[in-house]
C-alpha cells in the first residue's frame, strides 16, 4: 500500500498517528503541532475575509472569500465547510485547495468559520452554515455570485455539515445547491459499520484516527442534545428520507474508517433518486484530500472533485447532460 511506505518515524503522518485523546484541548494541540504553515496566496486569486450578518438572532459568521483575479461576477460559488471532527479546524487550512478551485474553475469560493464543539455543540455549526447559505442566496448580486450555480461541500466533519445543510434546506423548503461535494464525510455516530468496527478493534487504518478520538468528537458535538433519538441534521446517516436532495459527489479512501458509512449513505442517496457519483481511492487515508497530492491516487481525488464542480457549475447543467 502507498501509505505503508510513507509512515516513517518523526514525519507529520507519524505524529498524526499518535493523537493525545485525553481531552478536546489535547486533541487540538496534537493537530496544531503538525499543522503546516500558512500558504501564500496564489497570484491568480484574490482572498478577503468578511463577516456575514447572523440571521434569526444568531451570531455573525466569519468567512474567507476566494475569487479569480480580474474576473467579475456573477460567478458560480462553492460554500466550503472545513473539517476537524466537529471540534477542530480553521479557515486557513483550506487556502491552497480553495485557491486552486477558484483559479482553475473560474469560480468564487467562500470558506465558513463555523463554531466548534464542545463550546458550541450541535446545532451551532449547522446554524452558521445555514446563515451563510441564506445570506448569499438572498442577495447574490451583493456577493457577486450566480444564485443558480451555488454548491456546498467540505471534508470530514465539514462534509457531514454539508450533507446536514442539504437536509435542513429541504425540510425548510429552500433551494438546494447544484452539488453537495462530500469528501470522506463524517456522518454516523453509532460505530456500527464494518470499517468503524475495525477501528474499534484496532485493526487497520494505522491508528490515524483512533476510536477514542471519534468518541470524544461525537460526544462533544452531540453533548447538548436531550435524551432521545439523534436528529438526522446532527448525524445525516440517521436520516430515513434522502429524497429531494442536491446531486452528490462522494469520495473516500479505502483506508478510511468512514468508508462503509460513506458508501452506505451514497447508496441510499442513489436509491432515493439523488444523482450520486462515488469514488473509492485505494491506499488513501482519511485526510488524504487535504494532503499535498504526491501519489497518483491523491492527485486523482482532487482532479475528480474539481471535475464534479466544473460540471455542476456549467450553465444550465442538468444531470442528463452528464450522461
Amino acid at each position: 500500500m502507498e501509505i505503508e511506505r510513507r509512515v516513517e518515524p518523526g514525519t507529520r503522518l507519524d505524529l498524526l498517528a499518535r493523537w493525545d485523546v485525553s481531552s478536546v484541548a489535547t486533541l487540538r494541540s496534537s493537530l496544531a503541532a503538525v499543522s503546516p504553515p500558512p500558504v501564500r496566496a496564489d497570484p491568480r486569486v484574490r482572498r478577503s475575509d468578511a463577516l456575514i450578518p447572523g440571521i434569526d438572532g444568531r451570531p455573525d459568521v466569519r468567512v474567507r472569500w476566494y475569487r479569480p483575479a480580474g474576473l467579475e461576477g456573477p460567478l458560480p460559488c462553492l460554500v466550503y465547510l472545513h473539517g476537524g471532527a466537529y471540534i477542530m479546524g480553521t479557515l486557513e487550512e483550506n487556502d491552497a485547495r480553495l485557491d486552486r478551485m477558484a483559479a482553475e474553475l473560474g469560480c468564487a469560493a467562500v470558506s465558513v468559520d463555523w463554531r466548534l464543539a464542545p463550546e458550541h455543540p450541535y446545532p451551532a455549526g449547522l446554524d452558521d452554515a445555514e446563515t451563510v447559505w441564506r445570506r448569499l442566496t438572498a442577495d447574490p448580486v451583493a456577493h457577486g455570485i450566480d444564485p443558480a450555480r451555488v454548491a456546498v461541500g467540505g471534508a470530514s466533519a465539514g462534509a457531514g455539515l454539508a450533507a446536514a445543510l442539504c437536509l435542513r434546506l429541504r425540510d425548510l423548503g429552500l433551494t438546494q445547491p447544484v452539488l453537495q461535494l462530500l469528501v470522506y464525510p463524517m456522518l454516523d455516530d453509532r460505530e456500527e459499520t464494518p470499517s468503524m468496527l475495525a477501528l474499534r478493534a484496532g485493526a487497520g487504518h494505522w491508528g490515524l484516527w483512533p476510536i477514542e478520538a471519534q468518541r470524544l468528537a461525537w460526544g462533544a458535538y452531540l453533548g447538548a442534545l436531550p435524551d432521545g433519538p439523534v436528529p438526522p441534521t446532527a448525524a445525516p446517516a440517521r436520516a430515513t428520507d434522502l429524497s429531494g436532495l442536491a446531486p452528490a459527489f462522494l469520495g473516500v479512501g479505502d483506508l478510511d474508517a468512514y468508508l462503509d458509512e460513506d458508501l452506505a449513505y451514497a447508496s441510499r442517496l442513489s436509491a432515493a433518486g439523488v444523482p450520486t457519483e462515488v469514488h473509492v481511492y485505494p491506499g488513501v487515508i482519511h485526510g488524504g484530500f487535504l494532503a499535498h497530492p504526491r501519489t497518483p491516487r491523491t492527485i486523482r481525488f482532487l482532479a475528480d472533485a474539481l471535475q464534479a464542480l466544473s460540471e455542476a457549475f456549467a450553465p444550465a447543467a442538468t444531470y442528463d447532460d452528464h450522461l
